[in-house]
């Protein structure tokens, strides 16, 4: 079903929105902006393959597509734009405290209420498609014992999920014609932990820095004992 003003797929059930989005690109000729909503996710996915967990109709479970990205530089940006557009979203209903966790998470007082995951599809170096997946707890209350909140447990009442999605679906596609620097801009000065120490691991081990910026490039600028550095997110793992 498309769901009209909008250009938003709206599914019962799926496995997880971006592989179904990537499904419908294989058959359709889709223009940006588009997006996939589902009611239900049984096979949602995280950053370094972990799952979302989400109760059925509970939340806002989405991916956008985003034609024609450019290069892997760019990819940040696509980034900042999605974690912008929920801040943005949740900042339109009164919700104060919302900060964005490196690389892409949104948190409110310490505790997880959305999620990113960004898949491409390239051709000859260039991105063709991108697809910018969505988690945002909405109306869930009970996250069996994971440090994470909703839009219902920060108001104390039910919000309209479709509501959050048209908010965060303009939200986004309007950033995605904004500036780099003006997103940049707008990320740093809601990052969490900022001028933090926080410990970081790699695979070999672990240490602790000052948390800095999101540079452009997407990595995130720290110090140690007066020393700058920048760390990469794919071969770093935010502990604590």
């Amino acid at each position: 079903m498309i769901l009209q003003q909008y250009n938003i797929h709206f599914v019962h059930e799926v496995d997880s929105t971006n592989r179904y989005l990537k499904d419908l690109l294989r058959t359709q000729n889709l223009v940006s902006p588009f997006a996939v909503f589902a009611g239900k996710q049984t096979a949602g996915r995280g950053q370094r393959e972990k799952t979302w967990e989400s109760e059925p109709f509970a939340n806002m479970l989405c991916s956008f597509l985003v034609k024609n990205v450019g290069t892997v530089s760019d990819l940040s940006k696509l980034n900042n734009a999605a974690v912008l557009a929920v801040v943005q979203a949740l900042q339109g209903l009164g919700i104060k405290n919302i900060q964005v966790k490196w690389p892409n998470d949104v948190y409110i007082n310490d505790l997880k209420i959305a999620g990113i995951l960004i898949e491409n599809t390239f051709s000859n170096g260039v991105i063709i498609n991108a697809i910018v997946g969505i988690g945002l707890n909405v109306n869930q209350l009970n996250f069996n014992g994971i440090e994470a909140t909703s839009i219902r447990r920060e108001l104390h009442n039910k919000t309209e999920v479709t509501d959050i999605m048209h908010s965060v679906y303009d939200a986004f596609y309007h950033f995605l014609i904004q500036s780099s620097s003006i997103l940049l801009m707008g990320v740093n000065e809601v990052l969490y932990k900022k001028n933090e120490n926080v410990t970081f691991a790699t695979k070999d081990r672990s240490e602790v820095y000052t948390v800095r910026a999101i540079m452009a490039n997407g990595n995130l600028k720290v110090s140690q004992n007066g020393n700058s550095l920048e760390i990469e997110h794919h071969i770093t793992k935010w502990i604590k």
